[in-house]
Protein backbone atom coordinates (compact mmCIF):
# COMPACT_ATOMS: atom_id res chain seq x y z
CA UNK A 1 0.00 0.00 0.00
CA UNK A 2 1.23 3.15 -1.13
CA UNK A 3 2.24 5.44 1.78
CA UNK A 4 0.03 8.60 1.80
CA UNK A 5 1.47 12.08 0.35
CA UNK A 6 2.39 14.33 2.85
CA UNK A 7 -0.07 18.18 3.03
CA UNK A 8 1.07 20.46 0.06
CA UNK A 9 2.07 23.68 1.38
CA UNK A 10 -0.16 27.06 0.66
CA UNK A 11 2.73 28.00 -2.18
CA UNK A 12 2.40 24.55 -3.87
CA UNK A 13 -1.82 24.94 -4.22
CA UNK A 14 -1.78 28.80 -5.03
CA UNK A 15 0.87 27.59 -7.86
CA UNK A 16 -1.52 24.91 -8.89
CA UNK A 17 -4.66 26.75 -8.22
CA UNK A 18 -2.44 29.47 -10.46
CA UNK A 19 -1.54 27.08 -13.43
CA UNK A 20 -5.34 25.68 -14.12
CA UNK A 21 -6.18 29.79 -14.16
CA UNK A 22 -3.28 30.33 -17.02
CA UNK A 23 -4.58 27.40 -18.86
CA UNK A 24 -8.02 28.23 -18.78
CA UNK A 25 -7.35 31.61 -19.55
CA UNK A 26 -4.90 30.16 -22.83
CA UNK A 27 -7.66 27.70 -23.82
CA UNK A 28 -9.91 31.56 -24.21
CA UNK A 29 -7.37 32.99 -25.89
CA UNK A 30 -6.89 30.18 -28.12
CA UNK A 31 -10.55 30.18 -29.02
CA UNK A 32 -10.37 33.97 -29.70
CA UNK A 33 -7.63 33.76 -32.40
CA UNK A 34 -9.14 30.66 -34.15
CA UNK A 35 -12.63 32.43 -34.40
CA UNK A 36 -10.82 36.02 -35.43
CA UNK A 37 -9.17 33.25 -38.36
CA UNK A 38 -12.75 32.33 -39.28
CA UNK A 39 -14.12 35.41 -39.42
CA UNK A 40 -10.95 37.74 -41.04
CA UNK A 41 -9.11 37.13 -44.47
CA UNK A 42 -6.38 39.12 -43.30
CA UNK A 43 -3.66 37.64 -40.98
CA UNK A 44 -5.93 34.24 -40.61
CA UNK A 45 -2.55 31.93 -40.37
CA UNK A 46 -0.83 34.16 -37.82
CA UNK A 47 -4.62 34.31 -35.92
CA UNK A 48 -4.83 29.97 -36.33
CA UNK A 49 -0.74 29.72 -35.50
CA UNK A 50 -1.47 31.75 -32.14
CA UNK A 51 -4.79 29.82 -31.10
CA UNK A 52 -3.08 26.40 -31.76
CA UNK A 53 0.03 27.46 -29.79
CA UNK A 54 -2.04 28.73 -26.92
CA UNK A 55 -4.09 25.93 -27.10
CA UNK A 56 -1.04 23.42 -26.65
CA UNK A 57 -0.14 25.34 -23.74
CA UNK A 58 -3.20 25.02 -21.89
CA UNK A 59 -3.67 21.40 -22.39
CA UNK A 60 -0.08 20.79 -21.49
CA UNK A 61 -0.32 22.97 -18.60
CA UNK A 62 -3.46 20.86 -17.67
CA UNK A 63 -2.03 17.68 -18.20
CA UNK A 64 1.15 18.16 -16.03
CA UNK A 65 -1.34 19.88 -12.77
CA UNK A 66 -2.34 16.25 -11.60
CA UNK A 67 1.74 14.83 -11.25
CA UNK A 68 2.21 18.64 -10.41
CA UNK A 69 -0.15 17.97 -7.25
CA UNK A 70 1.49 14.53 -6.50
CA UNK A 71 4.90 16.33 -6.07
CA UNK A 72 6.50 14.65 -9.23
CA UNK A 73 9.78 17.04 -10.07
CA UNK A 74 9.54 16.43 -13.45
CA UNK A 75 5.81 17.95 -13.73
CA UNK A 76 7.58 21.01 -12.18
CA UNK A 77 10.72 20.84 -14.27
CA UNK A 78 8.29 20.95 -17.22
CA UNK A 79 5.87 23.74 -15.94
CA UNK A 80 8.88 25.67 -15.08
CA UNK A 81 10.36 25.63 -18.54
CA UNK A 82 6.91 26.22 -20.45
CA UNK A 83 6.27 29.31 -18.13
CA UNK A 84 9.95 30.75 -18.64
CA UNK A 85 10.30 30.58 -22.11
CA UNK A 86 6.45 31.71 -23.32
CA UNK A 87 6.23 34.06 -20.57
CA UNK A 88 9.31 36.32 -20.22
CA UNK A 89 9.43 37.00 -24.10
CA UNK A 90 5.62 38.27 -23.80
CA UNK A 91 6.29 40.28 -20.65
CA UNK A 92 9.23 41.62 -22.64
CA UNK A 93 7.13 42.54 -25.91
CA UNK A 94 4.47 43.96 -23.42
CA UNK A 95 1.54 42.48 -25.47
CA UNK A 96 -1.82 44.32 -22.76
CA UNK A 97 -3.97 41.28 -22.64
CA UNK A 98 -1.28 38.04 -22.75
CA UNK A 99 0.82 39.97 -20.35
CA UNK A 100 -0.86 39.65 -17.49
CA UNK A 101 -1.21 35.85 -18.35
CA UNK A 102 2.57 35.42 -19.25
CA UNK A 103 3.31 37.53 -15.68
CA UNK A 104 1.17 35.19 -13.60
CA UNK A 105 3.06 31.82 -15.41
CA UNK A 106 6.19 33.22 -14.05
CA UNK A 107 4.52 34.01 -10.91
CA UNK A 108 3.29 30.39 -10.67
CA UNK A 109 6.57 29.25 -11.69
CA UNK A 110 8.07 30.88 -8.53
CA UNK A 111 6.03 29.89 -6.40
CA UNK A 112 6.68 26.11 -7.22
CA UNK A 113 10.49 26.94 -6.64
CA UNK A 114 9.72 28.53 -2.79
CA UNK A 115 11.73 26.71 -0.17
CA UNK A 116 8.14 25.38 1.10
CA UNK A 117 7.55 23.57 -2.33
CA UNK A 118 10.77 22.37 -2.54
CA UNK A 119 10.81 21.31 0.71
CA UNK A 120 7.54 19.27 -0.32
CA UNK A 121 9.17 18.17 -3.81
CA UNK A 122 11.94 16.27 -1.44
CA UNK A 123 9.83 14.58 0.85
CA UNK A 124 7.40 13.34 -2.02
CA UNK A 125 11.08 12.47 -4.41
CA UNK A 126 14.09 12.46 -2.02
CA UNK A 127 16.86 13.38 -3.88
CA UNK A 128 20.14 10.94 -3.15
CA UNK A 129 22.73 13.78 -1.60
CA UNK A 130 25.96 14.14 -3.86
CA UNK A 131 28.90 13.02 -2.62
CA UNK A 132 32.25 15.35 -3.10
CA UNK A 133 34.89 12.65 -4.08
CA UNK A 134 38.16 14.41 -4.90
CA UNK A 135 40.10 13.72 -8.11
CA UNK A 136 41.60 10.41 -8.51
CA UNK A 137 39.69 8.89 -5.62
CA UNK A 138 37.27 5.81 -5.35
Amino acid sequence: MAKPLPPRPFTLRAAVVLWLVIAVLLLVAAGTFLTSAAVQDTDRAGFIGLGTVFGALAVLQLLLLLPLRRGRRSARELLSTVGIIAGVPIVVRGTPGLSLIAGAMLVAVLLMWLPQSSDYFQLTQPKAKKRLRLPGSR
